[in-house]
């Protein structure tokens, strides 16, 4: 019986879904085919249908994987107004708290933290990486403004939308890789006060 375009798109997804589960809980290095066909309920031969091997699912798992900071404004032309810098915080810790307690974004960020790992692999790993800390900074920067930023660093946002991207990106890593101290639903709320404190001592208020 030839198979619908629908029911296509669903073993497609499925087979995604097992990729995504099993690369996140034993790495890519280490998965085989086979346990990601069985996680899925499906054949071998089913994951060859749709992907040519390996990489190629890693790199759709990838191409599928969302996380708050894709909908991050980088440009003021997108807003009607300009968030404050408690609203911008609040934010980052909200996308935070998600990317962390969301299984689906939870197991995404895990094979993302492999991206050098797989560099030899897909380029699209780390691709995708960058991208996500460079847009929180272009959010950041764009909050901030040159003209916000006083004291030492005057005129400077881009140093200090920098230095809240590594920070989000290194809670990201530690929160997943060696765990959070406290309670883990708390964990938003830390992000929230630490970029407050990180920014208001050198943000003018406005």
């Amino acid at each position: 019986m030839r198979r619908t375009k629908l029911e296509m798109e669903r073993t497609r997804q499925r087979l995604l879904d097992a990729a995504e589960r099993v690369f996140s809980e034993q790495g890519y290095a280490t998965a085989k085919l086979e346990q990601i066909a069985d996680a899925a309920g499906l054949s071998r031969g089913s994951i060859y249908w749709h992907f040519k091997g390996k990489p190629e699912l890693l790199d759709a798992v990838i191409d599928r994987a969302w996380f708050p900071w894709d909908q991050l404004a980088v440009d003021q032309t997108e807003l009607e107004r300009l968030p404050s810098i408690a609203e911008m915080a609040g934010v980052l810790g909200q996308g935070i708290q998600r990317t962390l307690c969301e299984p689906r974004l939870r197991r995404s960020a895990l094979i993302l933290l492999q991206g050098r790992e797989l560099r030899s692999v897909s380029e699209r790993v780390l691709q995708r990486l960058q991208g996500m800390q460079q847009r929180i900074c272009r959010h950041v920067a764009m909050v901030l403004e040159p003209s916000r930023v006083t004291g030492p660093l005057s005129g400077d946002s881009g140093i200090l939308a920098r230095a809240v991207g590594a920070f989000i990106l290194g809670v990201i890593s530690e929160a997943l890789m060696l765990g959070w101290p406290g309670e883990q639903g708390r964990i938003g709320q830390d992000v929230e006060r630490v970029v407050l404190a990180m920014l208001m001592p050198v943000v003018a208020a406005t």
